[in-house]
């Protein structure tokens, strides 16, 4: 794990967290939404940038999914740069399922669109975690 990013989650994880609670779940009803969420209120600070460098630019976020009803996930996020390196883009992943009973974000809906439940709204921060826990940049520039 990249002590940036971690730092960057303990700073900034109840922004997350009040999105969720104010939001309604059919606006983070896919994994990359909540990426794309994850980035802009936790991982990007656009007063302090990123370490003196530019920020992530969520808009060119690439998905990589081979799988059908189930499989993996695998989220290339680039700095907002002009031909980014591979040093320049953060990875992460997520297993997903079919069904509510095998796939996490889906259990945690559990097939409703309006705000969520106190309950919801910790096993959505605890997704969102893991997805951070799993981040690391695609190749280090030394």
């Amino acid at each position: 794990m990249n002590l940036q990013i971690i730092e960057r989650w303990e700073e900034n994880k109840l922004k997350l967290e009040e999105y969720f609670k104010t939001t309604k779940q059919s606006e983070y009803s896919n994994y990359k939404d909540i990426v794309v969420k994850l980035f802009e209120l936790v991982i990007v600070d656009v007063k302090n940038n990123w370490s003196g460098t530019d920020n992530f630019d969520v808009s060119k976020i690439t998905v990589i999914d081979d799988g059908y009803y189930q499989g993996t996930q695998i989220f290339l996020i680039p700095k907002d740069t002009y031909q980014p390196s591979a040093e320049d883009y953060i990875v992460t992943n997520t297993y997903y399922g079919s069904c509510s009973g095998c796939d996490t974000l889906q259990g945690i809906a559990s097939y409703d669109d309006d705000l969520p439940t106190e309950d919801q709204v910790t096993e959505y921060m605890t997704l969102a975690l893991h997805l951070v826990q799993k981040m690391k940049f695609l190749a280090d520039s030394e």
